[in-house]
Parts: C-alpha cells; structure tokens; sequence
C-alpha cells in the first residue's frame, strides 16, 4: 500500500484486509496452538508481570465508518465498562474552531504568489482535473493548497461519496459512549499531528497526491479490506495491506514518521498509564498497533503482558 492509502488511514478510515484466520488468546509472542482457537476482537489487554488485575485495554479505530457498520464486541462492551478513562489520539470536539483554522492556513495554505501547480509534477498535474470534477471542487478552490491538504481533502470527499464519515468512525463510537461517564485523555494535539503532515518533503507530497488521484477508485475496496481485518480480530492482516511498502526508501519517511515515530511516543505513555490507578480503554488508529515496531510489539519488548482478547468474555 502505498503512502496515500495510508494518509487515508490516519484521518480517514483504516479499512482491513481479509480475515479468514482469527488471532489467538495468547500472548502475541506465542506460537500458534493446534487446537481450533476461539474467535478474537481487535482488542488486547496490557498489565505488567504480576500484576495480572491492573489491566490496560487496547483496540485500533478505522476513522470512518459506514452507519452501523462497526458493532463492537460483547469483551469490547466489557472491557469499556470496567474502564475509568478512554484514552484517544486526538478529542475533535476539543478541538477550538478558530485554532483548527488558524493551522490549516499556516500549514497547509500557500502565500501568494505560491501556487500548488508549482509544487507538482507534470504527470501530476494532469490528473488533477478529472479528480477535481468528479467530486465538485473547482480549481480555484485548491490552488493555494499544500500538495499534502489536498490529498487528505479528495480521500475524505471520495469517502464520503460512498457513504463513510466520522461519525461512523470506531474512535467517535466510543467516545459518544464515553463523554460524561469517564475521564477522557488525549495522547496528541492536533498541532503536532498537523506539522508532522506539513512536514513532508514536496516530492513525497507530491507522490502521495499522485498516488490518491491514481487509485481513488480502489479507495472504498481498501477500506473494506481494513474493516475486515478489525471485524476479524487480525492484526496480521491489516499489517499486510498497510506495510507493503514500509521498506521502500522513497516511502520510509512517510512511514517512520506517520507510524513508527508516533508509535514509540505513545507505547510510552501507555506504559505510564499501567502505573496509574485507574483502569484506562485506549483506542489509535488500527495501523498504529500491528505489524515490526507496531504499538504490540513495542509494548512487548518493553516487557509487558499482552494478550489478545476472544470476542466473548
């Protein structure tokens, strides 16, 4: 997959890829058992060594969601309601109005008399017009856009023609569950996720765009994919569509800065909120989880307990 795909993930969806295996009840590092494994959520539980009753639970959010597409767990259900706080990367209703505008025109806006044609390829260029048509933005709308703003702009406009939106989302369910019962954290603002986007080199912006306007009509099957991975319980699945090309080096600072950079810093904070005394849900975006250097495997190595969950509790 490439970095468009994954931008979507990040602000849009994290559709999954086909899950016909469930993972398993056991610590992530074990081997597969021979008997037939229940089936699993997308959903683990995080404590440290002997302290099996000081628990941290942890799923993945795909963004948007169709309506009642997402039906959660009855372990999901329980574990949420064992919990004090839901943790999230970012509360969009916390979000000012005004300082939402104010980093969009900072960071994703040029100044005149810049222009984003002057910051595209040809090839690109020449995709842009039909991009532009097919979802009702005329060109004068975008020129003064950042390669990178405009590339999330049509992936959400794309989303939302075929019928996906926030509200839907895995992260928005949850917290319409949770605003006025349980304390809300935020593990990042939207300042540094917007300057972490804004600072991409314009040649990846560039191929990012590209690759959006190249593939938008497989945006909906990617998305599919993602949703049936989550609905699936496998994050090995996931892993697949979404880091096909995390070893390629004109993509690895999309990914080591949307993911991996991202990933340490709040594996961190999740590990501190183990020594706290309230019992903590946390949801990220799905891709944030699985794969090398996943929030999983960095929880893992760091020498915690983690376990997969069954769909049952």
């Amino acid at each position: 997959m490439r970095p468009t795909r994954l931008l979507l993930a990040l602000l849009a969806v994290f559709g999954t890829a086909c899950a016909t295996t469930p993972a398993r009840d056991v610590p992530v590092s074990a081997p597969q058992p021979a008997a037939v494994a229940r089936p699993l959520a997308f959903l683990w539980e995080v404590t440290r060594p002997g302290a099996p009753d000081k628990p941290l639970y942890l799923t993945g959010s795909v963004h948007l969601g169709r309506p009642g597409q997402f039906v959660f767990p009855p372990s999901l259900e329980a574990a949420l309601e064992r919990s004090q706080a839901l943790v999230v990367e970012l509360d969009p209703d916390q979000a000012s109005p005004r300082e939402s505008q104010r980093l969009v025109m900072s960071l994703g806006i040029l100044s005149p008399p810049d222009s984003l044609s002057a910051h595209l390829r040809p090839e690109t260029r020449a995709l842009l017009p039909e991009a532009l048509q097919r979802v009702g933005l005329p060109a004068a709308a975008v020129e003064r856009m950042r390669p990178w703003l405009l590339s999330i702009t049509l992936s959400v406009l794309e989303m939302q023609k075929a019928g996906y939106s926030e509200a839907g989302g895995i992260d928005r369910l949850l917290l319409a569950r949770a605003r006025g019962s349980k304390t809300l954290v935020e593990l990042e603002t939207l300042d540094s996720q917007m300057r972490m986007l804004a600072g991409f080199s314009d040649e990846l912006q560039d191929l990012m765009l590209r690759d959006q306007l190249e593939n938008s009509a497989l945006t909906s099957v990617s998305m599919a994919q993602v949703a049936t991975a989550w609905e699936g319980g496998n994050p090995d699945a996931l892993a697949k569509v979404l880091f096909e090309n995390k070893d390629d080096p004109v993509y690895g600072p999309f990914y080591e800065a949307l993911f991996f950079k991202r990933n340490q810093e709040m594996a961190d904070k999740m590990a501190a909120m183990l020594d706290k005394p309230e019992t903590h849900f946390v949801v990220v975006g799905a891709g944030h989880l699985v794969g090398e250097r996943g929030i999983l495997d960095l929880l893992t190595r760091k020498g915690f307990q983690v376990r997969q969950l069954p769909r049952e509790p």
